[in-house]
C-alpha cells in the first residue's frame, strides 16, 4: 500500500505491463536500469518516507510505451543515454532536466525529450508520474538519414517540447495514442505491429519537423539535388583517413574533381566549409577511440592519434558537439571495462 497521500493516481497507465513496483531505491535502481539503462537513483530526502518505485513498460519493434513514478524527490543520473532517445511527459507533479548544456522545468506545459549522444541529469519532484516514449536511436538516425539523404553521426534535440504549442501538443497525443494502442492490443500485440510501426514512425517525423535540433537548419530548407558522386567520395576518403594526413589537395584528388569544385560543393549540399568536414571526420574518430574500453592512451594521447594537434581548440569543439569532456567520455568507457 503507497504511502497517503501519495497513492499512485487513479487507472494507472499501461496496468497490465508492470515490470517494477518496489519501495526498495536500491532494487529499483537495478530494475529499472534493465530496462533503460544503468543509471543513479538517489533519494533526496533522508528515509524517503515516500518511495515507491513502479515501471510499467510495454515493448514494441523500436521503442516501448512506459510509465513510471517514485513517489519521492528524487535524483537521476543515467549520464548518457548511448542507444535511445526518451520523450518523457509528465501527467502528474514535475522535474528539473538537464541533457547536455540545455535544461527545462517538465510540468504539464512542458515535456523533455532527451538526447543519447548528451549527459542526462534530473530530479523528480515528490508524486511526479510520468508517461515516457523511448525510441530506439538507430530507428531515429535511420529516418533523418533519409530525409537528409547522407549519412549523419548523431542527432540531438532541444530538451524542452512545449505541450501547449501546436506541434508539441501534437507529440503528445501521439504519445497517447501509442499508449491507448498497447493498452487496448492487450495480449496479442502482434496483431497491432504495423499500428505500432506507424505511430512510432510518425512521432519521429514530429520530432524531426517541428522539435529544435541539430539538423534542423538543413531539413528545412528546400530539397535539392542529391549530392554529387565527389562530395561522397571525398567523404569517404576522409572517414578512412580520419586519423593520417590529410590536405585538401589529396581530398579532391581522391575526389576526382578540382579543389574549387569540391569546396563549393561541400558548401552547397553539406553546409559546411571542407575544413570543418575534416575537422567533423577527426572528432568521429576521436570519440571512436574514447569510447574503446580497450585503449590504454588517455584523452590527449588519442587525440594526437585521431590527427587532432591542437589539444585546447580540439577538446573546446569536441565538448561543444557532444555536450562532454573527452576526459568524461574516456572515464565512462574505462568504468565499462571494469
Amino acid at each position: 500500500m503507497a504511502a497517503v497521500g501519495h497513492n499512485l493516481s487513479p487507472g494507472v497507465p499501461l496496468a497490465r505491463y508492470t515490470r517494477v513496483d518496489t519501495r526498495d531505491p536500491g532494487a529499483a535502481e537495478a530494475e529499472v536500469g534493465r530496462i533503460f539503462c544503468a543509471h543513479r537513483l538517489t533519494p533526496t530526502k533522508r528515509g524517503a518516507p515516500y518511495f515507491r518505485a513502479v515501471h510499467n513498460n510495454a515493448q514494441h519493434d523500436g521503442f516501448s510505451i512506459n510509465y513510471v513514478a517514485y513517489g519521492a524527490d528524487v535524483e537521476i543520473d543515467p549520464g548518457r543515454l548511448d542507444r535511445f532517445f526518451l520523450l518523457q511527459i509528465p501527467l502528474i507533479g514535475g522535474a528539473d532536466v538537464r541533457c547536455g548544456q540545455s535544461m527545462v522545468e517538465a510540468s504539464l506545459t512542458h515535456a523533455s525529450l532527451l538526447s543519447p549522444t548528451l549527459p542526462t541529469l534530473m530530479r523528480w519532484r515528490e508524486g511526479t508520474q510520468k508517461l515516457i516514449v523511448l525510441i530506439d536511436r538507430h530507428v531515429v538516425e535511420q529516418q533523418a538519414t533519409a530525409l537528409l539523404d547522407r549519412a549523419i553521426d548523431r542527432v540531438e534535440f532541444d530538451v524542452d517540447v512545449a505541450v501547449e504549442t501546436p506541434a508539441g501538443a501534437a507529440m503528445r497525443a501521439q504519445a497517447l495514442l501509442m499508449q491507448s494502442l498497447s493498452e487496448r492490443a492487450g495480449r496479442s500485440p502482434e496483431r497491432w505491429s504495423l499500428a505500432h510501426r506507424q505511430l512510432r514512425d510518425s512521432l519521429i517525423g514530429l520530432m524531426l519537423a517541428a522539435q529544435p535540433h541539430n539538423h534542423a537548419q538543413a531539413l528545412a530548407r528546400p530539397a535539392s539535388a542529391a549530392a554529387p558522386a565527389h562530395v561522397r567520395k571525398a567523404e569517404e576518403y576522409l572517414e578512412a583517413h580520419a586519423d593520417g594526413p590529410l590536405s585538401a589537395d589529396d581530398i579532391a584528388a581522391a575526389a576526382g574533381v578540382g579543389l574549387r569544385t569540391l569546396q563549393a560543393g561541400f558548401r552547397q549540399f553539406r553546409n559546411k566549409t571542407l575544413t570543418e568536414a575534416i575537422l567533423d571526420a577527426r572528432l568521429n574518430r576521436w570519440r571512436t577511440l574514447l569510447s574503446d574500453p580497450d585503449q590504454g592512451q588517455g584523452a590527449g594521447d588519442l587525440a594526437l592519434t585521431a590527427g587532432l594537434l591542437h589539444h585546447g581548440r580540439a577538446t573546446a569543439a569536441y565538448r561543444h558537439r557532444y555536450g562532454e569532456n573527452p576526459s568524461d567520455t574516456r572515464r565512462k568507457a574505462q568504468v565499462r571495462r571494469r
